[in-house]
């Protein structure tokens, strides 16, 4: 038999780029993908690797784990290098990932990561005429691929392209999109999950005019059913009794109408939000709607659903989606938009939070109006709560965040039946929450915490602003087109702070404490440069009144702000002038940053009831068993608990016997040495006072690296040596004491 004129051939990332260096063609387009493109990319990749994973695997069950089809491409070939007509996108993507991980490999500085370099470094790039060939050629693109690759910064020239900004951008955003896991303990497993089991389907076509009939051919001919069409299909199959099929087909209509279903995937996101949030009763049957919401629905309607007769299939189109794709649809324009009395919506989606299950969970077809906003506002606020305390707790992982052990919380909030429901349920968990604002005392910049940090800074802003009777600036704040970034009171110079901190280490930490930064125009946060703070500070008047209230000034004749907010708030104490700005007051804007938090995240002000008795602050884990049970977890969602995700912990290291409370962790960086010790909660505490549960972002805070393998890094003394984290954690591993402390949280 003949083979067919145009082929299709499978091929794993480690066979696309060991057997293609791609060439762009004059007219292809430039390299677009945003942020929220390259995040959706890295969730898929990592959300399936972690469901195969478990801390302790060896690289070789790697090959068992489930593979991971990535779309097609299409080219065609007429010299040495590859044309990409479609596919560009993600394969550019892809090969920044490899460059990531590259980096993420050689950071950790273990001798076995060698032979997982070794794999990445020539899908990379390969040598021509002696020197680095990039997998992707373009000589526009060399030079950032080159800072890329060589770690350095990158300023792009004048006339950079869009594609040449936009690569150095989402480079520099890929660490903080993957997981916590990932760039430690599992990195070289999901380095040859990545390589080897995960696919593209290559299309070679004879030239560029046939590349083209393929990519028009495959994109805009034909009747291409999604899933909701495959939805509708069946629910109005099941509903239909002849007469009403008009009726229900108009219904379906007017759901997709309302939801724009012109925006990519808006049906399915809908409906994979609604179904989650309504009927998952556990995190295996979320993961199975969020791949297959109509085969979900086929087999569960009945037992999950309650949808048994053709009547029933009819109320829930005409009434349920009917209904709830309007409120959807309201959600979706709070989230683009502040609006009022809907704003923590707002907030939630600038910090990329999955909340539309939980929004969906709580509210009902039946809902007033009134009630509908309520019932959004107590559960976005909450989540927005629950963000900012994870955060200056350092608590705040990719697969471990607010996120985490949603089905409890879904479960909760189906339960309630009016708005008083949801505010004591909500009420209910905040209390048991075991982290609060303490937090702050220790809180600062980081290289991974940058749009944590920048948001919170946002909020006491806004928040000061709008408390002095200014405008609610927080769009404008958080709309990274406008010209506001991060600024720090201390100058980038060690020696004129010499005398009180003593080491370069510790006026790197002092200099990013939340306390010292502030939220400033880029304009006005560049021409400030390297000023002393005596010349800032004058500056600093003419800005916000968070920034300006360091100057004396700011406190006279300004009523709306000392009468209004300060006396109101009792905070004379904490808002005052500062005319030098050292440690102390540091110290003391910590401390004003902390207040302000309460006053902002105060659960009484936002409406929720909380238990009689119980304080809206952190409590210790034995007293929340014993003061508030809360709804079992179905068993089979065990596996995709935090614990679970969240991999090996210092804090259940400490719980297996592994590592002792008190011991004391050493870390040399450039010949300068750094210690900390293991605090009564098994999280790691600085000298200076941060407490994290994670090594990473310990030894990035006190070395002032971007990225860090704090366990390679970080050594406790065994017989005399010292020995890494790394191998207290592998040895604990072997021998099976995490599996008896796994078994013990009710983790499978």
């Amino acid at each position: 038999m003949p083979e067919a004129p145009i082929r299709g051939d499978g091929f794993t990332i480690q066979q696309l780029f060991n057997q293609f260096q791609f060439r762009l063609d004059p007219y292809q387009r430039e390299y677009s993908w945003a942020r929220e493109d390259v995040k959706m990319l890295i969730d898929d990749l990592t959300g399936h690797f972690i469901e195969d994973w478990t801390p302790g695997d060896d690289r070789r069950e790697v090959r068992h784990y489930r593979p991971y089809f990535l779309g097609p491409f299409v080219y065609y070939r007429d010299d040495d290098l590859a044309a990409l007509v479609d596919g560009q996108q993600r394969i550019t993507t892809l090969h920044l990932l490899l460059l990531q991980l590259r980096r993420l490999a050689i950071d950790a500085d273990r001798p076995e990561y060698q032979n997982d370099l070794a794999a990445l470094e020539p899908l990379i790039a390969g040598t021509s005429y002696g020197e680095r060939a990039y997998a992707i050629r373009s000589e526009k693109r060399t030079p950032v691929l080159e800072a890329i690759f060589e770690d350095k910064p990158y300023v792009p020239p004048a006339d950079a392209g869009p594609s040449v900004e936009n690569l150095y951008k989402r480079s520099q955003e890929l660490y903080e999109l993957l997981p916590e896991a990932i760039r430690d303990e599992a990195l070289p497993l999901f380095i040859h999950w990545l390589l080897n089991r995960v696919c593209l389907v290559g299309i070679n076509a004879n030239d560029r005019r046939q590349g083209w009939e393929i990519f028009e051919t495959m994109n805009d001919r034909g009747v291409q059913l999604g899933p909701a069409d495959l939805l509708k299909s069946f629910l109005l199959r099941k509903a239909s009794n002849r007469d009403n099929l008009p009726r229900l087909g108009d219904a379906w209509g007017r759901v997709l109408t309302r939801i724009d279903n012109r925006a990519p995937q808006a049906a399915a996101k809908f409906l994979q939000s609604l179904l989650i949030g309504r009927h998952a009763q556990n995190e295996d049957e979320a993961a199975d709607i969020s791949v297959s919401f109509h085969g979900w629905v086929q087999e569960h309607h009945a037992s999950r659903m309650g949808l048994i007769n053709a009547p029933d299939f009819a109320r829930f189109i005409e009434r349920d989606l009917v209904k709830l794709s309007t409120r959807y649809a309201t959600l979706k324009a709070a989230s683009a938009t502040l609006e009022a009395g809907l704003e923590p919506v707002f907030y939630n989606a600038k910090n990329e939070i999955d909340q539309m299950p939980f929004l969906m969970a709580a509210i009902d077809p039946d809902d007033t109006e009134a009630q509908f906003r309520d019932k959004v506002f107590l559960v976005a606020a909450y989540l927005d709560l629950v963000f900012v305390r994870m955060a200056v707790n350092n608590r705040l992982t990719k697969l471990g965040g607010v996120e985490a052990d949603r089905i409890p919380v879904l479960l909760d909030l189906r339960s309630t039946r009016d708005v008083d429901g949801v505010a004591k349920a909500l009420g209910r968990r905040i209390a048991l929450l075991d982290v609060d604002f303490t937090g702050v005392k220790g809180y600062g910049l980081r290289a991974d915490n940058r749009p944590q940090v920048r948001y919170l800074l946002a909020r006491l802003t806004a928040f000061v602003e709008t408390e002095s009777g200014r405008p609610n600036e927080m769009p404008r704040y958080l709309d990274k087109d406008e010209p506001f970034e991060i600024e720090h009171i201390w100058a980038n110079k060690f020696e004129r702070h010499q005398p009180e901190v003593k080491t370069e280490a510790a006026f790197r930490v002092a200099r990013n404490r939340v306390g010292a930064l502030l939220l400033l125009r880029k304009s006005h946060n560049a021409s400030y440069q390297d000023a002393p703070y005596e010349q800032k500070v004058e500056w600093y008047r003419g800005q916000n009144h968070l920034a300006a209230s360091l100057h004396a000034a700011t406190h006279q004749r300004n009523k709306p702000f000392t009468a209004g907010f300060i006396k109101k708030h009792e905070l004379g104490r904490l808002f005052r002038p500062m005319p030098n700005f050292g440690r102390t007051e540091i110290e003391v804007r910590q401390q004003l940053y902390e207040r302000l938090c309460e006053l902002i995240w105060n659960p009484g002000d936002l409406g929720f009831i909380l238990p009689p008795g119980m304080r809206a602050t952190a409590v210790e884990a034995s007293q929340a068993e014993l003061a508030m049970p809360v709804r079992q977890v179905p068993s089979r969602a065990a596996r995709r608990t935090r614990a679970h995700f969240g991999g090996v912990t210092v804090a259940r290291l400490v719980a297996a016997g592994a590592l002792t409370v008190g011991e004391q962790l050493h870390l040399t960086y450039k010949r300068v040495s750094h210690t900390a010790r293991i605090n009564q909660a098994g999280n790691i505490q600085l000298d200076s006072g941060e407490v994290f549960e994670s090594p990473s972002p310990a030894g990035s805070t006190v070395t002032g690296k971007s990225t860090m393998n704090g366990w390679s890094a970080w050594k406790v003394r065994r017989g005399g040596n010292l020995t890494p984290l790394f191998d207290i954690r592998a040895d604990a591993l072997r021998r099976g004491l995490l599996e008896e402390i796994g078994r013990a949280e009710g983790v499978n």
